[in-house]
């Protein structure tokens, strides 16, 4: 079982910081998981909200800024004080430094309201030698449509939600068909639902845990990864 620091290791560090990801390495996750989006120029930064107000000092749209503008914010004191010279991260960025040292797991987010967003982060990992452990995940069916046509070999997942837990199997078939993987929330999981998804050639991975009672309870299951905001949960399975 994959276990993948969501947001990096994000109960200890500022989600989505370099700190972060450098602690889920240290704590010996098998991937980051990261979400992205557009600035105003174009670039692929790695954030979670449609905004900065929460996670900076700044506020306003990220795609209202350019790239310079971003890296000038503060990412990281919100969540304590030593954390000051913390910045928003580029895709680019993460890859050159983590590509080679653990998985990623990179979410798109919104790609309905930022075109273009799948052809700008594949043709960034498309200057890697990405394998199985670069992944790609979304809500969005098309989005991950459009990901397998611009990098064929890119494995992909698709977040499900808990309304679609009865799907049919024809359902099932029309998925595998642009996914590798199914992500669900940790309430939908049960064995039957985990074995039909098994059947259609998917990994499971499940999210995100969160306290230690969850993850001593999904450790039961026969799923393929889980997202987690505590690694270290999960550490005696490694």
């Amino acid at each position: 079982m994959y276990i993948i620091a969501h947001r990096g290791s994000s109960s200890a560090a500022p989600e989505n910081t370099i700190a972060a990801f450098d602690l889920a390495v240290k704590q010996r996750a098998d991937y980051i998981e990261l979400d992205v989006q557009m600035t105003m120029d174009q670039h692929v930064v790695v954030i979670h909200d449609d905004t900065v107000d929460r996670t900076t000092n700044g506020s306003g749209l990220v795609k209202g800024y350019t790239l310079d503008q971003l890296k000038k914010l503060d990412a990281g004191s919100w969540f304590g004080h030593s954390y000051g010279n913390e910045r928003i991260p580029t895709l680019q960025d993460i890859l050159e430094r983590y590509s080679k040292r653990i998985g990623i797991l990179i979410e798109l987010k919104h790609p309905k309201r930022q075109i273009g967003i799948e052809k700008a982060v594949a043709d960034i990992i498309n200057k890697f030698a990405y394998s199985r452990h670069i992944m790609v995940q979304s809500f969005d069916e098309t989005a991950l449509q459009r990901m397998k046509a611009y990098a064929p070999s890119l494995r992909t997942a698709f977040i499900i939600k808990p309304s679609m837990l009865k799907m049919a199997k024809s359902s099932l078939a029309v998925y595998s068909s642009f996914a590798d993987c199914l992500n669900m929330k940790k309430t939908m999981m049960n064995r039957c639902w985990i074995d039909r998804i098994h059947s259609f050639g998917m990994d499971v991975f499940i999210w995100t845990v969160k306290d230690q009672k969850t993850a001593d309870r999904i450790k039961k299951y026969p799923i393929d990864g889980v997202v987690t905001d505590h690694p270290l949960f999960f550490q005696k399975e490694k």
